[in-house]
């Protein structure tokens, strides 16, 4: 297959996805201060307190990857944690900061539920203000909410936590597999992939890749255009948080044409 008609599927393809699957996949709709947001309750389906919209860069700038989706077992996938109020209360999921030491805690309820639609969209408003001043100070990117989250933590001007007292078990300071990995795409028309273990294991760890979804071996798991812009493998972060795949050079070794 040639280059332009590969760009022209994939192109096709994630306009599909985004279209007719919402949160299955990449969104190309979002403001830069709603990527990345994820709706734990919606008050037009659930019965209980309020809608909450989970902000991840609130908690990006303050915590690695790793921590939440691992040690405090929250699912990467929507919906599929089912937080309850006593798993808080007993110090799980959010209660495991949200306890007026680490996080503010808990019983302040307004902070997250919404007790109404007006309240939702003053928080809304509120919560749209905050994110363009704190993405003032940091360095900019093209895409997904127009951070540069591995500059801003290279450069010192955010600290991520990787471990909380009672929580986290012992870890070793350091990871054997710091390399670069050459990665070669199903199609033989798209260029090399270079993958930086370094980078990832700032944010992540080791545990949120391996043994699922990627098998250790290199090679060992096939990956496609496909099945990333579908929200599966490097999708289940990359057009949800991490920044989208629009932008072909931040993962391929040269770029890829685009059509005649």
């Amino acid at each position: 297959m040639r280059p332009a008609t590969i760009c022209l599927f994939l192109t096709l393809l994630i306009l599909h996805l985004a279209v007719a699957t919402p949160g299955a996949g990449m969104s190309l709709t979002q403001s830069s201060h709603e990527y990345g947001n994820v709706i734990m309750r919606n008050s037009n389906t659930t019965t209980g307190d309020g809608t909450i919209i989970f902000q991840h860069w609130t908690h990006r700038d303050k915590y690695s990857c790793r921590l939440c989706h691992v040690d405090l077992e929250f699912s990467q996938y929507a919906g599929d944690s089912w937080i309850t109020e006593d798993d808080n209360r007993d110090g799980r999921f959010c209660g495991a900061c949200h306890n007026g030491q680490e996080a503010f805690p808990i019983d302040q309820c307004a902070r997250c539920h919404a007790r109404d639609p007006a309240h939702l969209e003053q928080m809304r408003q509120e919560n749209e203000r905050a994110f363009y001043k704190f993405q003032a100070r940091l360095p900019r990117a093209d895409y997904g909410n127009g951070i540069d989250w591995m500059k801003a933590e290279e450069l010192g001007l955010i600290r991520i936590k990787d471990s909380l007292p009672g929580i986290t078990s012992t870890r070793v300071d350091s990871v054997d597999n710091q390399r670069n990995e050459s990665l070669k795409p199903l199609s033989a028309d798209l260029p090399d992939i270079i993958f930086s273990h370094k980078k990832h294991v700032t944010w992540n760890g080791c545990g949120m890749c391996h043994p699922e979804p990627f098998q250790p071996a290199n090679g060992a798991t096939p990956i496609s255009m496909r099945r990333i812009v579908s929200g599966e493998l490097c999708g289940r972060c990359h057009g949800t948080v991490a920044f989208p795949v629009r932008d072909c050079t931040l993962c391929h070794t040269r770029p890829v044409k685009m059509g005649y």
